[in-house]
């Protein structure tokens, strides 16, 4: 169909929660969007650790983990 135009959904999972973003994003954009940030959250895809600059796609199911860091006394 000419002029129809589908809705990119990509799905980020934080702590066993859905989120869901429409459009095209990289990786910085959609952390910025739910109020994170790269330096605090690794973000992963089918296993793969993907960085800020990564296109996230159509479908995309990713996983965002919480960086815990611990320090010296």
């Amino acid at each position: 169909m000419k002029g129809f135009q589908r809705n990119v959904t990509i799905t980020l999972i934080l702590r066993k929660k859905e989120q869901y973003l429409e459009g095209t994003h990289t990786v910085q954009q959609a952390l910025e969007e739910l109020g994170l940030s790269p330096e605090t959250h690794l973000v992963v895809r089918d296993g793969v650790l993907l960085n800020e600059h990564e296109p996230l796609k159509d479908g995309d199911v990713v996983k965002l983990v919480p960086v815990i860091s611990g320090g010296a006394q």
